[in-house]
């Protein structure tokens, strides 16, 4: 890098450190370097394929810009090129950049603006625009365990319905999938404001068919998912049993597929390892690319708590966060909760000091290496259950016997048995003083309705995994 070159570009990485996270910047930022600058434009180069040069161009070029603005007071276009396709005294991809700045100009003075369409976003009941922002890929920590779904997912964005239609990203719950997913969905509508993308639950578009075949308005239904641009459908292991929804979903897969609209789906499982699903829909699902999440090993997971301690002004030292990464379960979902508990200790309790690796160890210990006593888990599985299912933990624990409270009691006694080492009379005593035989019986009949109704099964298999 030319020596005046690299004064400037450390004045701009000093101004992009104040707004980005340390992770963030040794990810991306700190490789970039500047290689040509002009009075109108800067150029830069990094190592990097040309998918992940795309989202840079996306998510930073504006930032990367504002901050040569305030380096220099120079309002500058930034442009990022893979390092080996830029040639020095000026690449062809810089020229055709250069054209089309002035194309743009040209039709700028001429008055000429393409038409803008808000895009068309329809989401789940409680997951409304306002999280559309909290996943993107730019605070998505890529690892080895979830590189390869991640770049598919950059190349989705990029290319929607080009080259990987379907994609199918399966993985056990807290791993990203949802992140990536809702990262596509993001990109494309700052890409394409003219797309209507459709993010929804398998759950929500089968409650939603299924109530619109009693109103006897199917037509709207269909007109509503089959002029999609984009549907992301999230855990479609969900449709897996349920014969008329499944048959609805393979039209409209046929559909959008016919027409060249991407498709893209989420499950806790590949697609021929999803049990009561038509042969049809497997192949369909296993016609795209598929690609898995893996649990984050521990490089991934400091890096991610890392990332997540930045974000919610929590400083630990790198000792506690190697400590909690190397000992803590793989569920990402755990990290913001541990974050907080230790960031609410320094503040309040701690007085503002350092926490210590002993701190760490004392205050999580019911969440590293499985310390939680096991009567401490009984009550976090009956307080999940019965959030879960709508009902009071102290009717879990009581004797009432609506057919929710009964359901919610059977699976949290179910749940108990299997994430813990109590005995039957021991998860009795908690349970409000049940007999051993309610205990067994309790057990049993959710074994029962697990091997009758996937759906039931995936229900319990996700309350478990949050104890696993």
């Amino acid at each position: 890098m030319d020596s005046s070159y690299s004064k400037i570009w450390k004045a701009v990485l000093d101004s992009l450190s104040k707004i980005y996270s340390e992770v963030l910047m040794d990810l991306w930022l700190n490789r970039l370097e500047l290689v040509s600058l002009d009075d109108k434009n800067a150029f830069l180069v990094i190592d990097e394929n040309q998918d992940l040069i795309d989202i840079l161009n996306t998510n930073y070029s504006k930032q990367i810009a504002d901050a040569f603005s305030n380096a220099l007071s120079m309002n500058l276009n930034v442009k990022i090129f893979n390092r080996g396709h830029y040639l020095v005294g000026g690449s062809e991809e810089e020229k055709m950049f250069l054209e089309k700045e002035k194309e743009a100009q040209r039709a700028e003075a001429a008055g000429e603006k393409k038409p803008e369409k808000p895009v068309e976003f329809y989401f789940d009941k409680g997951e409304g625009r306002a999280h559309e922002d909290e996943f993107t890929f730019d605070n998505f920590i890529v690892g080895s365990s979830n590189k390869f779904a991640y770049a598919a997912s950059v190349s989705v964005a990029r290319d929607p319905a080009v080259e990987y239609n379907p994609l199918f990203i399966y993985g056990a719950s807290g791993l990203g999938k949802t992140h990536l997913m809702r990262a596509i969905a993001h990109d494309v509508s700052s890409r394409h404001p003219d797309y209507r993308i459709i993010f929804v639950s398998a759950e929500n578009f089968t409650n939603e068919f299924l109530d619109c075949l009693v109103k006897k308005s199917t037509s709207k239904f269909k007109e509503k998912y089959r002029s999609a641009d984009m549907l992301f459908v999230d855990d479609i292991q969900f449709i897996a049993g349920k014969e008329s929804t499944q048959e609805e979903f393979f039209h409209t897969f046929n559909t959008l597929y016919d027409s060249h609209k991407q498709i893209v789906l989420t499950s806790d499982r590949p697609p021929r390892e999803l049990q009561n699903l038509e042969e049809r829909l497997v192949s369909r699902f296993e016609g795209g690319m598929v690609a898995d999440v893996q649990p984050p090993d521990t490089e991934l997971r400091i890096a991610i708590f890392k990332s997540k301690a930045m974000a919610m002004n929590v400083d630990l030292s790198n000792d506690v966060l190697t400590y909690i990464a190397e000992n803590t379960k793989s569920n990402v979902r755990q990290i913001e909760g541990i974050i907080k508990k230790l960031g609410a200790y320094k503040t309040v309790l701690n007085k503002g000091k350092d926490i210590t690796v002993e701190d760490a160890r004392t205050l999580l210990s019911n969440v590293i290496c499985g310390a939680e006593p096991p009567e401490a888990i009984a009550e976090r599985v009956i307080t999940t259950v019965a959030a879960r299912y709508g009902v009071p933990p102290e009717d879990i624990k009581g004797t009432r016997r609506s057919k929710e409270i009964v359901t919610a009691r059977q699976i949290a006694i179910y749940v108990v048995n299997h994430v813990t080492n109590l005995t039957l009379k021991s998860t009795g005593n908690i349970f409000g003083g049940k007999d051993h035989s309610t205990i067994l019986y309790s057990i049993q009949s959710v074994t029962d309705q697990m091997r009758k109704d996937v759906s039931f099964e995936h229900e319990v298999d996700e309350i478990m995994k949050e104890f696993q």
